[in-house]
């Protein structure tokens, strides 16, 4: 089966949201399908310091003459994957940055599809974010909100006012699921990408349980839903593949309490 088409995928939306969560789990997958890939950590905190060793991953300033760089991934066509964990809020600089860089006509040009990918909350304002941006960008990308469930499980202010829309911009959902801060915090404390973290002994088994099962059931709500297999670019062979990742639930966990 040929590769997906080469996507741009900006994980875009408020702060605190889990743009690098979803990010880092999207590396890891990617990953293992074999897709050669850039990150671009627009917010350069370090978020993404664990996975420089799997990926190549750059600070960049969109906002500041960052274009250049994207341009030569485009001419270049090595990769298969563009990244970029875009900062929290500023939707109006990342309109004016598209305008400034013709990254629209870029796109067609050099074949690539452009994905905004917003993990949101039960605020408001995720919902003004998303509104903003499609008004914006119209059919000139694909869009998937991914729902964490660590905020919210109805998401009330979306329902209202931004679930119909979406279908009707050809859109999609995913979701992130609900992770205790305790084993969240435990898991970004090993320093390691998610796949090795979440077999890392000096974690209780118990969390690393909860852990594996919030990264599976993430996984599954992509493999269950086409749209959004197509939408970030993942090979479609292979649905059952998050072992390859993980491990198996027995061999990841069997290891008794460090």
């Amino acid at each position: 089966m040929l590769n997906s088409p080469k996507r741009m995928i900006m994980t875009v939306g408020d702060s605190r949201v889990g743009k690098s969560t979803v990010t880092k789990l999207l590396i890891d997958w990617f990953q293992v399908q074999g897709r050669k890939i850039q990150v671009y950590d627009h917010d350069n905190r370090e978020r993404l310091k664990a996975y420089e060793n799997l990926v190549a991953i750059e600070s960049l300033d969109f906002f500041n003459g960052g274009t250049d760089k994207i341009l030569d991934n485009f001419i270049k066509n090595e990769l298969d994957i563009i990244i970029v964990d875009m900062p929290g809020q500023y939707v109006d600089k990342l309109c004016q940055y598209i305008v400034g860089s013709d990254l629209f006509d870029l796109l067609i040009t050099y074949q690539w599809k452009l994905t905004f990918l917003q993990p949101i909350s039960h605020r408001r304002d995720c919902v003004a974010y998303l509104k903003t941006l499609g008004e914006f960008a119209t059919d000139n990308a694909n869009y998937i909100v991914v729902k964490n469930q660590h905020f919210d499980t109805r998401f009330g202010e979306y329902q209202q006012s931004m679930q119909d829309k979406l279908q009707r911009m050809g859109g999609t959902e995913i979701f992130l699921p609900a992770l205790h801060r305790d084993h969240y915090e435990r898991l970004e404390r090993t320093g390691k990408p998610y796949s090795l973290a979440c077999r890392d002994k000096s974690i209780y088994v118990v969390y690393r349980t909860y852990i594996y099962y919030w990264i599976k059931n993430f996984y599954d709500s992509i493999l269950n839903n086409d749209k959004a297999i197509e939408y970030l670019g993942l090979k479609n062979e292979n649905r059952t593949n998050f072992t390859r990742i993980f491990g198996s639930r027995t061999t990841t966990h069997s290891s008794n309490i460090p």
